[in-house]
């Protein structure tokens, strides 16, 4: 493997982080359907997952799962920088920076937004199931069913239900805490561009195959879905920003890793430019 495709892959998502977030968010679920499994009425069941989403001691244990999953991506970004300055000619430039990150009220700060980001999406599950639960007796009752007959089916149905939204949860919001750690170390490097990066195999997304390769100022997110005409609209994003996404951002830190010419997002569109053109606006 060359420089170039080593330097590539430093900068890929964790697939073991999201296992280890997706494991935890498993366990945490599965709490809840505990908390409910000896019910036998669905708006009980519903007023024990509103009851546990309001408790004190759980806002606490989801600032620490957050933390935890937040401090291991910290960790794991660190490790990418460190690797990248082994390979370019910035490489003293990003030690130094490193050494002095810890006490950087700006590093501290986006730890701390994410952190507090995860705890409320984790304090929330219970509630998002609860709703759930409620659509789906509004809509059985239609049919002449009561809250009492439904009891068993969603002790039965919705715990796989969940497993499938943790997988998502967890796949988002590690790819989202890399994006932003990413973007605070290179800013704080002046760092202002990127390469957007896709995991290049048969599952990217329509709107997001263009985007292989696109030079991206951290200045000016794209809107993938409008570049491909998408009738989906999500709005503008960096790599790594978006729901269940794998894709993910390279800064360039060294212009030699960067194949010229190249696609770059500028002005609203995807346009080639040489290395002087480049240059002139990087």
């Amino acid at each position: 493997m060359n420089k170039k495709n080593e330097y590539k892959k430093v900068w890929k998502t964790s697939k073991r982080l999201e296992r280890n977030y997706e494991r935890i968010l498993k366990v945490v679920q599965n709490q809840f359907f505990q908390a409910i499994a000896n019910q036998n009425n669905a708006n009980e069941m519903i007023n024990t997952l509103k009851v546990i989403s309001r408790q004190h001691s759980f806002e606490t244990y989801c600032q620490k799962i957050a933390l935890k999953m937040v401090t291991a991506v910290y960790k794991k970004t660190e490790g990418n920088w460190k690797k990248a300055a082994e390979q370019n000619t910035k490489g003293r430039k990003i030690y130094e920076a490193l050494k002095k990150e810890k006490n950087n009220i700006i590093m501290e700060n986006a730890i701390q937004k994410l952190v507090e980001q995860n705890a409320v999406l984790i304090k929330t599950l219970p509630l998002d199931i609860a709703n759930d639960i409620t659509k789906y007796i509004e809509k059985e009752t239609t049919k002449g069913r009561r809250a009492e007959e439904l009891a068993q089916e969603i002790k039965t149905k919705f715990p796989q239900k969940s497993k499938a939204n943790a997988k998502c949860i967890a796949r988002t919001e590690v790819s989202k805490a890399q994006s932003a750690l990413t973007r605070t170390r290179a800013e704080l490097l002046n760092i202002q561009w990127y390469i957007w990066r896709t995991s290049q195999d048969e599952r990217v997304r329509n709107t997001h195959k263009h985007m292989e390769g696109v030079l991206v100022s951290w200045k000016d997110p794209p809107s993938p879905e409008q570049l491909s005409k998408s009738k989906y609209q999500y709005g503008k994003y960096h790599a790594g920003e978006i729901f269940n996404y794998r894709c993910y951002a390279e800064p360039i830190v060294d212009i030699r890793f960067v194949k010229f010419p190249c696609k770059v997002y500028y002005h609203s569109n995807i346009v080639r430019m040489t290395k002087a053109e480049f240059l002139k606006i990087m």
